[in-house]
């Protein structure tokens, strides 16, 4: 496979993961919120959806970085940003 392709598949599998975290966060979450708040679950939702986002962005970031230096990752994948020189101001 070629930088790009592997760089791809990282992502896509990455992706699918986060996706599968935060739909678990959620139904934790509204697991938990309905035994806190009871009558009140309705009015808490929003605010529970947006825990579990920020909670799934949080532990996505983490994992990432993780996996990709324990498994050295980052001399097989193609960078998704490449550095642009700096430009000196006479130019």
């Amino acid at each position: 496979m070629t930088k790009k392709q592997t760089t791809l598949v990282f992502l896509l599998v990455a992706t699918l993961a986060n996706i599968v975290l935060i739909l678990a966060l959620l139904i934790l979450f509204t697991i938990g919120g309905g035994f806190l708040f009871k009558e009140k679950l309705g009015t808490a939702l929003p605010f529970l959806f947006i825990a579990a986002l920020v909670a799934g962005i949080l532990i996505y970031q983490k994992a990432v970085k993780f996996i990709v230096k324990k498994f050295n990752l980052e001399e097989k994948m193609d960078p998704l940003f490449r550095p642009r020189g700096r430009r000196s101001p006479l130019d």
